[in-house]
């Protein structure tokens, strides 16, 4: 059964782009100030916008609808977003074997629409691809749900631009030909206008460097410019790729800017934080774990207004308490090992086709196992080993910034298994696992809002780190992040309370407002005129 089929997207609300809709009766929710707006303010919408929000103060007091939809008391939260995933990348694990690689290059189509439209019923209503080699593929996507062809999320994407040598712009060795091609992804030629890095020469200039991003943007589409500084090469690890001097860093983040694009990179070490902050990027995806951050490491990030995009989903799917491992004995791993016990299953059976998830949960007993051969021959504990310090120093990270009050966003990598794109909810439970701590020698139960295992992350922030903070990392902020006049009509209806219980941010929603249209009705809403 494919994930959305249980819910009947609407397509016969049509009240016309020049009616005014009130929506009444709702608790609507500030995420800005973290609180409820106050009762009796309503949202009228006007095609795809919010027109007026009538009860603000400033707002108009005679607004005469057209049309009204009670909502009976139901929380209204602005429309969530993902900032980093990999749309393309269905691969069941890293430890698959043949069976599941030819499963996935039969079904993974299908798996892709069905995280389109899962994004939806999770009321994620903007994603940003980090990366794809192809462009084509998801080109076609789009192209297709704004078509109305299939449901799914507005889709920003991100092209790395890169010097040859570079993590991911590098000489292609036939392994790495041979792994793209069984995930179904074929590597594509730089130099074409389909390909989704856009690679400079290694000595280039800033003049080169400029030209780059202007390519990546003009000829490639480019809605942010990813950033790869990472030493080690992408599918081994090993030592032997090479970073961009500071000059050219500096090039390129100043021409994304005068662009108007984010330049976000991609980053796993102390050095890289430095070196992205020094530059000016406007967002790091991952954080640093090979080492601690100092106080002074975190000042500069806060004070250049820089946002982290964590993925500490990431952790969920690489961290593993395996006897040979860095870490493997970490008492936070232990920690996660519980969690991930308790919630993999779900996740997948919520998430993945049947043809599909068999697979992945496979890969689960593999990787909790130690084995770690993809197709019983290449050894994959390179990525394993390489990632061991995202429960560790990575943590300790990820705590520094947040008590001084970083800017973060939501981020979960999906592509990487077992993440799809619309499990923001899953992402914020790995914030509340990474922020929280042992009391009193006791350890918390993350998932329990009981006296002896409060959440460490409030609802209030985790709607922020879902909503505005993410809608600036992908300079969306004007449209969209927050529920004011004049944004886009994104609407989430819930069952619940998110600021009491974060667990409610990323859940099946009772309905959805996209772009103003009521997409969404699984709560019994009624269209009423009041002509």
């Amino acid at each position: 059964m494919d994930g959305y089929s249980e819910v009947s997207f609407v397509r016969d609300y049509q009240p016309g782009n020049n009616r005014r809709v009130e929506l009444k009766n709702g608790r609507f929710l500030d995420v800005i100030n973290g609180r409820y707006f106050d009762p009796g303010v309503s949202v009228v919408l006007q095609g795809d916008r919010i027109e007026s929000m009538p009860g603000l103060s400033g707002e108009p007091i005679d607004t005469k609808p057209d049309f009204t939809i009670d909502l009976k008391g139901k929380t209204v939260m602005p429309g969530l977003l993902n900032t980093h995933c990999h749309i393309q990348m269905t691969f069941p694990s890293l430890l698959s074997g043949l069976k599941d690689i030819m499963l996935n290059r039969s079904h993974g189509g299908r798996q892709i629409e069905r995280n389109m439209a899962d994004c939806l019923v999770h009321g994620v209503t903007n994603i940003r691809d980090a990366w794809t080699e192809d462009l084509f593929p998801n080109r076609k996507l789009k192209e297709r749900i704004s078509n109305g062809l299939i449901p799914g999320p507005r889709i920003s994407q991100a092209v790395v631009v890169s010097q040859t040598g570079g993590c991911f712009a590098p000489k292609h060795r036939f392994g790495e030909h041979l792994m793209f091609w069984f995930a179904g992804m074929p590597v594509v030629d730089f130099e074409r206008d389909d390909s989704g890095v856009v690679a400079f020469p290694p000595h280039a200039s800033e003049s080169e460097v400029r030209d780059a991003v202007d390519r990546a943007i003009d000829d490639r589409g480019a809605d942010c410019i990813k950033i790869y500084d990472q030493r080690e090469r992408r599918v081994s690890f090993e030592p032997g790729a090479t970073l961009m001097t500071i000059k050219q860093l500096e090039a390129l983040t100043d021409q994304a800017r005068s662009r108007g694009v984010k330049a976000t990179m991609h980053h796993v070490s102390v050095e890289s934080f430095r070196r992205g902050v020094a530059a000016g990027v406007s967002s790091l995806a991952h954080f640093p774990q090979d080492g601690s951050l100092n106080a002074g490491d975190v000042k500069a990030f806060v004070d250049s207004g820089c946002i982290i995009e964590p993925t500490l989903s990431v952790a969920y799917d690489l961290c593993w308490n395996v006897e040979g491992y860095p870490f493997y004995d970490h008492p936070q791993l232990i920690r996660l090992s519980d969690f991930r016990d308790r919630t993999f299953a779900p996740l997948v059976d919520e998430y993945w086709l049947p043809e599909l998830g068999e697979g992945v949960l496979k890969g689960f007993e593999k990787a909790k196992g130690g084995k770690t051969k993809l197709f019983g021959l290449i050894d994959t504990s390179g990525a394993f080993r390489y990632h061991a310090g995202f429960i560790s120093y990575g943590m300790e990270n990820l705590r520094m910034l947040a008590e001084q009050g970083a800017c973060m966003a939501c981020s979960n990598d999906a592509g990487a298994v077992p993440r799809t794109e619309g499990m923001v909810g899953h992402e914020l439970a790995m914030y509340n696992f990474f922020l929280s701590a042992e009391s009193g020698g006791k350890q918390l139960d993350l998932f329990s809002n009981e006296e002896n295992g409060k959440s460490q992350i409030n609802g209030a922030d985790a709607l922020r780190i879902a909503t505005i903070n993410s809608a600036r990392a992908m300079g969306l902020e004007d449209k969209f992040g927050s529920i004011e006049a004049g944004k886009t009509a994104d609407l989430v209806i819930v069952e619940g309370d998110p600021i009491e219980d974060f667990h409610v941010i990323g859940s099946r929603v009772a309905a959805l407002f996209m772009d103003g249209r009521l997409i969404i009705n699984e709560c019994g809403l009624r269209v009423e005129s009041v002509r």
